[in-house]
């Protein structure tokens, strides 16, 4: 009994030590150590100090030669129609809650949302603005639907995080300005190019005058596709988007006295040469802000090709949640490799779609079998984070807006990473592992000429964060 007591407290002296912070000496780096597994939610672990040794047998993360390669706004969620009614069905003390803890630092620390104007298809209907034919000038626009539970949830959002960015995406145009009279597929109609322009001044001013300011949109969300039966989805080509970016969309915005700045594409990354015909105008490379991408289809590196010609656009990746049918595959090796894909690649940020769904993936007019970042529980008002949240909250709690994504080698090992400078100058390092059984992963860390070792937990999927003070 004694022996058994006396183990215990090692044990409990070990553990301890362990969960204590390094304390530097004078001229010693100062850096902290925070990790997640599958079995444990964040927390701070000791590592060794920095020491002028290096080890050959590591693979190094030099951050002595990492150079900033663009910066960081931030990672988001969509808030579309399905996400504010559930929002709005549960108690606002419950909901209070769940918005500080997903929108400030002190939890996930998401400072973008995405819109949508109109219907998308996690909605709980089919629904625009203004069905009436031929008013082309928006006399009939009314967002009096929104307001009865999208607007005041998106307005509250502003008291957990004032400097929230917010962008919007249009799935289809009202049946009237397409050749298939309706919601669900058709392409836009290029006598209602200025219509459709119309239409998003006519949304934007409405929400600006409830208080609410979209600073970007995207013109047309995914313009590739065509979806029948219940999916709102609008065709657009290249040269009608390439007309609507360089001249039908900023006069509208310009008429009705809206800033708002104008991203193109908003589709897959293998339809990047698309992208590049579309900038062929030069009128459209003026008028822009960024380009939108989705990694539904293609690799992160195909966005090279854009930015190597025109290196000075930002670009964005503006949707990818949890897929209800492919969780088992969507393990958190699997979203860094599409998380750090993107900003690795040159995305300034990552949003998710939808923040909330049932665990049906429901409300849902479509067909996709889309989870929400959160499932939510009405009836017992709870949340349960995805694996893709789980990556949110690893690192972006201490990245701020406008640090600089660095260039890094990625680790041969199975391993992901992403390093970050602040704009206050200290770095933020995230490693992601799938560890293989009975083999320790080990890499190190390079700064200013020294090392530190990063030993990652056996058996089971991690998650490292280090922040190191400059």
């Amino acid at each position: 009994m004694k022996r058994i007591l006396a183990i215990s407290i090692f044990l409990a002296i070990v553990t301890s030590v362990a969960a204590q912070s390094y304390v530097p000496r004078d001229g010693e780096v100062k850096f902290k150590m925070l990790q997640s597994t599958k079995d444990s939610d964040i927390h701070e672990v000791r590592s060794t100090p920095f020491t002028k040794h290096a080890y050959s047998l590591y693979e190094t993360i030099d951050l002595d030669a990492a150079k900033p390669m663009h910066e960081y706004l931030g990672v988001g969620v969509s808030m579309t129609d399905a996400s504010c009614w559930l929002l709005s069905q549960v108690d606002k003390g419950v909901r209070h809650n769940f918005f500080k803890k997903v929108f400030t630092k002190r939890g996930y620390n998401l400072s973008i949302v995405r819109l949508n104007c109109g219907s998308s298809d996690y909605a709980t209907e089919l629904y625009n603005y203004n069905d009436t034919k031929g008013d082309v000038e928006m006399k009939n626009f009314s967002i009096a639907r929104d307001e009865k539970y999208m607007i005041p949830i998106i307005k509250s959002l502003k008291s957990y995080n004032p400097d929230i960015y917010t962008f919007s995406s249009i799935w289809s145009a009202p049946g009237w300005m397409k050749d298939s009279g309706e919601m669900c597929g058709g392409s836009l109609l290029d006598e209602h190019m200025p219509s459709f322009a119309n239409y998003w001044a006519a949304y934007l001013k409405a929400y600006k005058e409830q208080g609410i300011k979209i600073d970007a949109i995207t013109i047309q969300n995914e313009p590739l596709t065509d979806q029948r039966g219940g999916c709102p989805a609008t065709l657009i080509s290249a040269e009608q988007e390439a007309l609507l970016a360089s001249r039908y969309i900023p006069q509208s915005l310009k008429k009705a006295g809206v800033d708002t700045k104008i991203w193109i594409h908003d589709h897959n990354y293998e339809d990047y040469k698309r992208v590049l015909d579309i900038l062929e105008t030069k009128e459209v490379v003026r008028n822009i802000d960024a380009i939108a991408w989705h990694p539904y289809n293609g690799e992160p590196e195909m966005i090279q090709a854009v930015k190597a010609i025109h290196p000075n656009i930002p670009m964005h990746l503006t949707e990818r949640g949890p897929n209800l049918t492919k969780l088992a595959k969507q393990d958190v090796k699997w979203w860094a490799d599409v998380v750090f894909g993107a900003l690795n690649n040159g995305c300034k940020s990552y949003s998710s779609w939808n923040l909330v769904l049932d665990a049906d993936g429901q409300p849902n007019v479509g067909k996709h079998p889309c989870g929400g970042l959160f499932t939510i529980d009405i009836e017992k008002g709870t949340f349960t984070e995805s694996v893709q949240a789980k990556l949110f909250r690893q690192f972006s709690p201490y990245v701020e807006r406008g640090a600089k994504i660095l260039s890094i080698a990625q680790p041969k090992e199975n391993i992901r990473a992403i390093a970050f400078q602040n704009p206050d100058g200290n770095y933020v390092v995230c490693l992601v592992a799938q560890n293989k059984p009975n083999k320790r992963q080990t890499l190190q860390l390079k700064y200013r000429g020294e090392y530190m070792l990063v030993s990652l937990p056996l058996n089971t999927w991690s998650m490292t964060t280090i922040l190191i003070e400059k």
